[in-house]
């Protein structure tokens, strides 16, 4: 991995295709928050959710947040961003959201392993997460008929193969380049 750091910023954008309600309540239930709490995440305005993250944290919350039908941006930490030209600002009609200053961090994501894979879907407070059922163990392969040598004991050498024949060709001749070798004279 890289020694890179990032912060991760939401601004209220969902997945095409999710449903608003549902993102909500994924998102609240992924950074265990109260619903006004998340309705504060899609203000529009830039939330950090995580900052100063490594790389690999980075991408757990752009994947867990993904699976939850939530967009998020990376910014790498201590990379000047690239200056916005005054005409596009004015154009646009809209006032650049905030940079930097005062960030909120909303919540920290705990996984273990390397990641998420596939959907992933958070159990109310006090489930029972086992069946109680567990698999039965692999049965033990029949090792009778195996054998072990006493410790210092040379093992036996394997007999060498037996020279192969070398046959006998002297009876074969070879025609001379450009012959007929049809038969046909």
């Amino acid at each position: 991995m890289s020694d890179k750091r990032f912060h991760i910023i939401f601004q209220g954008r969902i997945d095409q295709g999710a449903s608003p309600e549902a993102v909500r309540e994924n998102l609240g239930r992924l950074f265990r928050m109260d619903a006004a709490r998340v309705e504060a995440l899609f203000s529009g305005q830039r939330v950090v959710i995580k900052r100063d993250a490594d790389q690999a944290t980075m991408m757990k919350f752009r994947a867990a947040m993904k699976q939850a039908g939530a967009l998020c941006e990376v910014e790498e930490v201590g990379v000047p961003e690239p200056p916005v030209p005054a005409q596009a600002a004015v154009a646009s009609g809209a006032a650049a959201p905030p940079r930097g200053g005062d960030l909120v961090t909303v919540g920290t994501l705990r996984t273990g392993g390397t990641g998420f894979s596939g959907p992933f879907d958070v159990a109310e407070a006090g489930s029972v997460l086992s069946s109680g059922t567990a698999a039965p163990p692999a049965a033990a392969p029949d090792i009778s008929h195996l054998s072990m040598a006493p410790a210092g004991t040379d093992l036996e050498e394997l007999p060498r193969a037996a020279a192969v024949p070398v046959p006998d060709l002297s009876h074969l001749s070879v025609a001379p380049a450009g012959a007929d070798l049809s038969g046909n004279d």
